[in-house]
C-alpha cells in the first residue's frame, strides 16, 4: 500500500494543515519550525486574496479567470491554451520534461509560504519529513465554476484540465521540497468531500472520486513522496480507505464517533501501511480549544485508540505505531493567541502520549 515503507517512522509525530491568521509568512514559519519542527509544513495565510483555497493553485488552467472564479471556454484564446497545457503535461509524463520549465511549478508570488519555509529551514535539513498541501481535486473541481454556474467537475474535459493541473503541482512540490527532507508528505485538502453524497453532489459517483484521487495520488508517488488527503468534516471514509492514499487526516476531535463506523476498512487500511492523521487539537471552535489542555486531549486520544483496537482487534500499540497527530483543521480563523495556544498543545501532546 505506502509508497514510502519507512512511513512507519513518521508515527507519533506532529504536523499542521496549513493555514495561520497571521500577515508574515516568515513569523508564521518561526512558528511552525519552533514548534513542529520535525513534519514542519509551509504556511498559507488567507488573510490574502491570492492565497485562497480556489485560487492559489489555479494559475495555468486555459480560461481561468481568478476574478469570477471560473473556467470559461469561450474565450478567444482557449482552444490554444488547452493544446499548449496538454503539451506540456505530456512532456513531463512522457518524455520527462523538468517541472521547472511549466505552467506547473508553483511561484514565489503564488506559494510564499513554501519559499520561505525552504529559505529558513535549509541550515537545519535534512529534516526528518516535510510536508506541502494543496486544494485536492474534487474540491476545486466542485469550487471552479463555468460561466453559467455549474461546477467544472461536471465537464469531463474541464475536470481533467483541473485533476490534471493539481497531479503535476502536487508532484512539483515533492521533488521542491525533497530540497528540505528526502521524506515528503503532501496533503490534498478536500473539504468538499464532507458532502459527497447528499444533494449537493447529485449524479456524482464512488467511482468519479476515487479516479480522481488516485491520478493525483499517483503523481506524488512517481515522485517519491507520500500523500495524505485530509477531511475536516465528516465524509464517506471507505472512499478514502479503498483510495491509494497513505495517509487520512481527519477531524478527530468532531468526528471520531463516525470515523470508526468503518471499523473494518480501517483495520484493513492501516494492515497495508496506511498511517491515520489524527486531528486531535480543536481548532473550529474558539470555545473547545480554549477548555482544551494538552494532559485533557491525551487523555481523549488514548480512548479512542481503546475503542477503535476493540474494534478492529488491532492492539492500541499497533494503533499508535500508525498514527500522526495535528490539528483538526487549519488555524486561519483563530486568533493569534489561541493559534499559538494550538501549537504549544500540539507539542506537548506528542511528548506526553
Amino acid at each position: 500500500m505506502s509508497y514510502n515503507q519507512n512511513v512507519i517512522e513518521l508515527s507519533g509525530k506532529a504536523t499542521l494543515i496549513g493555514s495561520f491568521p497571521l500577515k508574515s509568512h516568515e513569523e508564521a514559519v518561526e512558528l511552525i519550525l519552533e514548534y513542529i519542527p520535525k513534519i514542519p509544513c509551509w504556511p498559507q495565510l488567507p488573510t490574502y486574496p491570492r492565497e485562497g483555497m480556489l485560487v492559489q493553485f489555479s494559475s495555468g488552467l486555459p480560461g481561468f479567470d481568478p476574478e469570477r472564479l471560473i473556467i470559461d471556454p469561450g474565450v478567444p484564446d482557449f482552444e490554444t491554451e488547452r493544446l499548449s497545457f496538454y503539451e506540456e503535461y505530456l512532456a513531463v509524463t512522457e518524455s520527462g520534461e523538468d517541472l521547472e520549465n511549466t505552467r506547473f511549478k508553483l511561484t514565489p508570488a503564488e506559494a510564499p509560504g513554501l519559499f520561505v519555509l525552504i529559505e529558513k529551514a535549509s541550515e537545519k535539513a535534512p529534516l526528518p519529513a516535510v510536508k506541502g498541501q494543496i486544494t485536492g481535486p474534487f474540491t476545486l473541481a466542485v469550487g471552479l465554476k463555468t460561466p453559467d454556474g455549474k461546477a467544472v467537475f461536471y465537464d469531463l474535459e474541464l475536470r481533467d484540465l483541473v485533476v490534471k493541473l493539481v497531479a503535476l503541482k502536487a508532484r512539483w512540490q515533492v521533488r521542491k521540497l525533497k530540497e528540505l527532507s528526502p521524506s515528503v508528505i503532501i496533503f490534498f485538502d478536500e473539504p468538499a468531500l464532507s458532502g459527497f453524497g447528499s444533494s449537493a453532489f447529485m449524479g456524482v459517483s464512488r467511482e468519479e472520486v476515487l479516479a480522481v484521487l488516485s491520478e493525483v495520488i499517483a503523481e506524488v508517488h512517481k515522485e517519491g513522496g507520500l500523500a495524505g488527503v485530509h477531511v475536516c468534516g465528516n465524509t464517506d471514509w471507505s472512499l478514502l480507505t479503498d483510495s491509494p492514499t497513505d495517509i487520512i487526516n481527519f477531524d478527530a476531535y468532531g468526528f471520531y464517533e463516525k470515523f470508526i463506523t468503518y471499523d473494518k476498512e480501517l483495520k484493513s487500511f492501516l494492515e497495508k501501511g496506511g498511517l491515520v492523521a489524527w486531528g486531535l487539537v480543536p481548532t473550529l471552535k474558539s470555545e473547545d480549544l480554549e477548555k482544551e489542555t494538552p494532559e485533557s486531549l491525551a487523555e481523549r486520544f488514548r480512548d479512542l485508540l481503546k475503542e477503535l483496537s476493540l474494534r478492529t482487534g488491532l492492539s492500541e500499540e499497533y494503533l499508535l505505531s500508525h498514527s500522526l497527530l495535528t490539528p483538526s483543521c487549519g488555524m486561519g480563523t483563530l486568533s493569534q493567541e489561541l493559534t499559538l495556544k494550538s501549537l504549544k498543545d500540539l507539542k506537548r501532546l506528542t511528548e506526553i502520549i
